[in-house]
């Protein structure tokens, strides 16, 4: 008999057949024991619930095909004890309370969220306040903070390629963890001529239908907002079609685009504005699993190939960020326990090669870089970096700066690295 739909689940969270959603598990220490700490990569909630171990075993069953039975008996099984009834059915009440069921109080939530999103005519600052201050000085004076930190910038002129800057890679990690290496990339602006556009790839850390998601929403930042161009906009759907607004609400949760946002705000005066084309680009795994990157038949080439005709027909300066972090690594990330400093300094080492694909404008190596040992590494940054060496063609980059951030739960390493065009690029995208 087929097990029954979320619709016909009484309302009490007693469900006979419990459906988790997709949610991020990832390991933590609390109070000395360790917990299993799940979250919404769409951000619909923002509750982080913590279980124990023995219940972070049997949440695979939640899948809508075991009922409550099932489940009890495959813990007896595997623990050679007991889960009374009346215990599983508060885990799956404390669940459905966070939003991490599919229930009906979920559809009924997520029908909400989506109708107020596709309502908004901006995308809201949603991290303003906690990852970063919601009042416009205290914002300021944080952001300054990192271009004089200890492995900032501090009075390092731009490099004199800087005027032919053409595009930038740049963390997404949170400012209290990256924000000096965000610093060393946007230092560089200083020295740039004026934009008239910011391509921002964006990694999203969602599923996708299609390769990138497209949106029409300005940016609000606490030092104002980042516009989109709509010109631009309007050209590149008339070239690949209205489908690549069918992700939009990935934007909503997804703070990559956001934090740029913040910066390019900052690095610009107030009186002029900031004219975005924000883009968020999906998982390369399909590439990577079948180890070859995206060819000409395939959608990322056939988007970005309509997206360079674009900014050549639009004319002015272009240029492009990659909103991209690097390797994650440790137990957070899969990996069996935390990095030892010998097998951090190998990660940075096989980051540093796979970094000099970049500066080298190589596209494909990059990607075989990654690629070659099953991204092993996790490099979440891979399409959005690829996607801007294939759009700016690149005669050549620089490093600026490399980082990691050594969390015994999980490393993330990133960088800062410009993109240079050619000297008479005064009037090319």
């Amino acid at each position: 008999m087929d097990a029954p739909t979320p619709t016909d689940l009484p309302e009490d969270g007693a469900y006979e057949y419990p459906r988790l959603r997709t949610v991020e598990v990832f390991p933590t220490t609390f109070r000395g024991q360790q917990v299993f700490c799940l979250r919404d990569p769409m951000r619909y909630t923002d509750a982080v619930v913590s279980v124990l171990p023995q219940t972070a075993a049997i949440l695979s069953l939640f899948d809508g095909r075991h009922s409550l039975l099932d489940i009890q008996e495959a813990f007896a099984r595997r623990f050679g004890t007991l889960l009374f009834r009346e215990q599983l059915q508060e885990v799956i009440q404390s669940l459905d309370e966070c939003l991490l069921l599919e229930s009906p109080r979920f559809a009924s939530h997520r029908e909400a969220v989506e109708n107020d999103f596709r309502r908004a005519p901006h995308r809201p600052a949603r991290l303003a306040g906690s990852a970063y201050p919601s009042d416009p000085e205290v914002l300021r004076r944080e952001l300054d903070g990192y271009f004089v930190a200890e492995d900032g910038p501090k009075n390092t002129p731009p490099s004199p390629e800087a005027a032919r800057l053409t595009g930038l890679v740049v963390p997404h990690i949170d400012f209290a963890r990256g924000g000096p290496c965000y610093a060393w990339g946007y230092r560089e602006l200083a020295g740039a001529m004026p934009v008239d556009r910011w391509v921002i790839l964006g990694t999203a850390h969602v599923a996708m239908a299609r390769p990138y998601a497209l949106t029409r929403k300005a940016f609000e930042t606490p030092l104002g907002p980042a516009e989109v161009d709509e010109d631009c906009l309007d050209a590149l759907v008339a070239r690949v079609g209205y489908g690549y607004f069918d992700d939009e609400f990935a934007h909503r949760g997804e703070h990559s685009i956001e934090f740029q946002g913040v910066f390019l705000r900052h690095a610009t005066p107030a009186s002029l504005p900031v004219r975005i084309l924000p883009i968020l680009c999906g998982s390369f795994h399909r590439f990577v699993e079948e180890r070859r990157p995206p060819q000409p038949a395939d959608a990322v080439e056939t988007f970005l190939g309509a997206l360079r005709e674009t900014l050549a027909a639009m004319g002015g300066r272009t240029v492009v960020i990659a909103s991209a972090d690097l390797a994650h690594v440790g137990p957070q990330f899969g990996g069996p326990r935390p990095l030892t400093p010998g097998q951090l300094r190998e990660v940075e080492e096989a980051d540093r090669g796979m970094l000099s694909s970049a500066e080298a404008g190589d596209a494909e190596g990059f990607f075989w870089a990654v690629a070659k040992d099953g991204d092993r590494r996790h490099v979440c940054g891979l399409p959005p970096i690829f996607a801007a060496l294939r759009l700016v063609g690149a005669q050549r980059g620089r490093l600026l700066r490399y980082g990691q951030w050594p969390d015994p739960n999980g490393t993330v390493t990133f960088a800062a690295l410009a993109l240079y065009g050619p000297d008479d690029l005064s009037h090319e995208p």
